[in-house]
């Protein structure tokens, strides 16, 4: 469990016991410990996270429904503007580091150079972009804000004042209490074959950053 802010962040930073405590208490009393998260610090707003990749399995199709169905509620989408390195970030956690990013100031695993599997790629490209239209047609009656990843990482207090002001919150200063593994642009994040995947996306009319 990463990302945690605020005094329940510091209070957990002090004592890793607490941390531990909570880690488990949020599978054993949901309940509880969302009201331990929220009600003490005069939460504004609360909200959760959803990935395509979840809503698009039956399993999720309750809370899909339910959150389709509540037109109340606030969806910011975070989009990846350059697919081709969030691909490549994803093969290194699957095939290399498990994990997505680390705390701040911790250890960046390394990155070995692999071989990129190239209709795969166009085809989490292609399937990216598909479930990216599909979600905005199931959420168009909500309000909604298109939130871009490549600027909230560049700036996260700007982009997260724009969810600020979305939500009619008061704006806070932000701490990022994560770092990201991937650094690298894609020749150097591990694609053995990246000329043959450069020329296959521009075959397929898929822009790549320079």
């Amino acid at each position: 469990m990463v990302g945690l802010d605020g005094p329940l962040a510091r209070g957990c930073e002090a004592d890793p016991a607490a941390f531990a405590a909570l880690e488990a208490a949020r599978f054993d009393a949901p309940a509880d410990t969302l009201a331990r998260f929220l009600d003490p610090h005069g939460a504004q707003a609360v909200g959760f996270k959803l990935k395509f990749d979840e809503l698009v399995r039956p399993q999720w199709r309750g809370i899909r429904q339910l959150v389709e169905a509540d037109v109340g509620l606030r969806i910011v989408f975070l989009h990846r503007r350059d697919l081709l390195r969030r691909y490549l970030s994803h093969q290194v956690v699957l095939r290399q580091t498990g994990v997505t990013n680390v705390p701040a100031g911790g250890d960046v695993p390394g990155i070995e150079p692999f071989e990129v599997d190239i209709q795969d790629c166009l085809r989490d490209i292609a399937e990216t972009r598909r479930r990216s239209r599909e979600f905005e047609a199931a959420f168009a009656a909500h309000p909604s804000l298109q939130v871009v990843y490549e600027d909230l990482a560049a700036d996260p207090q700007a982009a997260c004042e724009r969810v600020f002001g979305f939500l009619g919150v008061a704006p806070v200063p932000v701490r990022v209490a994560t770092e990201r593994i991937v650094r690298m642009p894609p020749e150097g994040a591990g694609a053995r074959n990246y000329e043959a995947l450069r020329a296959a996306l521009d075959a397929a009319g898929e822009a790549v950053a320079a």
